[in-house]
Order: C-alpha cells, then structure tokens, then sequence
C-alpha cells in the first residue's frame, strides 16, 4: 500500500503552477507563514489567475453580492454568491489574513451582529420568513468559524448549537422530536441539524463539544445518515471509487467533517486505506477520472495537460489524507 510520505514525493515532483505549489508549502509540508517558501509561494499564488478572477469579483463592501441565493437570471458574476466565492477560497487554500477573507470577515460579523443583513430575498416558509431570518447570524457564522474559529462575534452562537446537540444526544442516539421542539421555538437554527452541513461547518476547530458529544455527533453522520444536505446523500461510511461520478460528493463529505478532532479515529480503519488505494492507482494506473471537471478540483492553470489534472486531484487527497 501506498504511504502518505510517498504521495508526498509525487506531488513535490509534479507540482509547478503557483496555486499547487502554494496549497502544498502551507498544508502538505506546513511551513510557517514567515517562512521565506511560504512568503514566496504565497506571493506567487496571489498572481495566479483563479487569486485574480476570486478578487475581481469581490465587491467593495467584502461581499461577492449575495451571501447564499444562487439561483438567479440577474446575476451575471463567475462567483454568484458570497458563499460560493469563500468555497473557492478555501480550495485556493486562502487564510484568514488574506486581504479579500479580512475584507469579507469584517461585512461577515456585521451581519452576525445585526447591523445589516443579506441582500437576498427572504424566504418565506411557513412563518412569513422568521425562520429564514433566525437562520442568517447563524450561517454566516458558520462560514467566518471555516477561516476563523477564534472569532469572538461567532462563539455564542456556536454555543447556542453545542448545547442544543448536547441535550438532543443525552441518551445516545440523536433525538429528533427535541431537536424540532426547539427549532419551532427558535432556540436553535433549523440548519444547525447534524444533516445540514451549517452544523458541522460552525461546530469544527474549535472545543465547543466535549469527545463524548463530538464522538456522537460524528457517528450519527457517519453510519446513521443518508449524507449530509448542500453536500451530498451519500453517506461517509459509503466508499465510493474515483471512476464512480459519486466518488466527488462522498469525499465531499469527508472533507467538510475534516475539522473535528476525532475525524482520523472514523477514518483510519476503512476510508483511510481505501483513499490510499485509490490514490495509488492514480498515479500508476489509468483511471478515468474525466468527470472530476468542478472548479473545487482545479488549481492548475490548465487541464489541457492530463497529468496536471490527474495531479490536482491527487492533491485534493492529499490535503485530506494530512489530516488522518
């Protein structure tokens, strides 16, 4: 089988464009931020051409227009939602400190605070839009704790959630009946629900749940759902084949509960090795891997060249399999 080390070695030797190169100083070899690799690599990504097409599009106010409504005639932008637009960036492999993730934090955590709210419409639902409304704060939350878990406007939201899920998991199993008890009461958001990727994406790096609840909540997603919704039904413990067109949402899954702490103890038996595996017959055998053309997957500055394509998807993997 295949080891970490080597795919490591592999992608050192293939890797050239600067938004790889960048992605493999900062997460794969984890140089320090002032180091002078990660000083130059950084630089260099910053002229690539996805750095320039994410910060063309972003609005004065930090913002990419609307924050999560995507489905819209009017909107004429690559990036049709803020939300999308921050996708992008965390597959860019942006921090925090970037000057577009700053910008967008700040217009972020004002609307947490309340000072102002989305320009997207409302959703009305069955209560006239208050639902839609209570949901908001918590949403944005969710996407400024991706860059910045240490955010003090987040933290008492996200506590509002843990506490929620420690009494829902009291007695082992996930209780749904309390869980919509307390969002009908707006106690706690409708999204935060552990099959609704809000939840997992405000809960991660942070020690907001004790292992006991994280090891619950983990193994409710894992084994006892059908997938988690704006990623995927396909549920984690669901292996899938990189040939299979499934292959992308399921490790989709993987990747947004790649936060938690205890993420390699439900990896390392049977998605670990079976990532491995397939990562080992990327790179010495001929896998057709033709669907995988989503822009999450792309940081060459071209897929004209196979091998570069085939070597970005080796290096999404990797940023995974660093985390196990």
């Amino acid at each position: 089988m295949i080891t970490i080390q080597k795919i490591i070695d592999y992608l050192s030797e293939h890797i050239s464009d600067p938004v790889p190169k960048y992605i493999l100083i900062k997460e794969i070899y984890i140089k320090a931020p002032s180091s002078p690799e990660y000083v130059n690599a950084y630089n260099d990504m910053k002229q690539s051409k996805w750095y320039r097409e994410l910060a063309d599009e972003q609005w004065e106010d930090g913002s990419w227009g609307r924050f999560h409504t995507m489905s819209s005639k009017e909107i004429k932008q690559k990036f049709v939602s803020t939300e999308a637009a921050l996708v992008r960036a965390r597959g860019l492999g942006l921090s925090k400190d970037d000057p577009m993730i700053v910008k967008c934090i700040k217009i972020m955590e004002r609307y947490v605070r309340g000072e102002e709210t989305w320009t997207d419409y409302i959703e009305k639902h069955k209560d006239n839009g208050k639902s839609h409304m209570f949901c908001r704060p918590f949403m944005t939350a969710a996407q400024i704790n991706m860059f910045d878990p240490e955010n003090p406007v987040i933290k008492p939201l996200r506590y509002v959630v843990a506490e929620a899920l420690k009494t829902a998991f009291e007695n082992g199993d996930f209780d749904e009946g309390y869980w919509e008890q307390k969002v009908k009461q707006y106690h706690v958001p409708s999204i935060a629900h552990p099959r609704i990727a809000y939840s997992a994406m405000i809960l991660q790096n942070s020690n907001c749940m004790d292992d006991i609840l994280q090891r619950q909540y983990l193994d409710c997603i894992w084994n006892g759902m059908n997938g988690i919704y704006y990623v995927s039904n396909i549920s984690p413990a669901d292996k899938q084949h990189l040939e299979d067109k499934r292959f992308l949402p399921w490790f989709g899954t993987l990747e947004l509960l790649s936060g938690f702490s205890l993420f390699p103890d439900f990896m390392r038996d049977d998605a670990l090795p079976h990532l491995l595996g397939e990562t080992d017959r990327l790179i010495n055998e001929d896998v057709d891997i033709s669907h995988i053309k989503t822009k999450a997957s792309r940081y060459s500055e071209s897929w004209r060249d196979k091998n570069k394509h085939k070597t970005d998807v080796i290096l999404r993997i990797a940023r995974l399999l660093v985390k196990c």
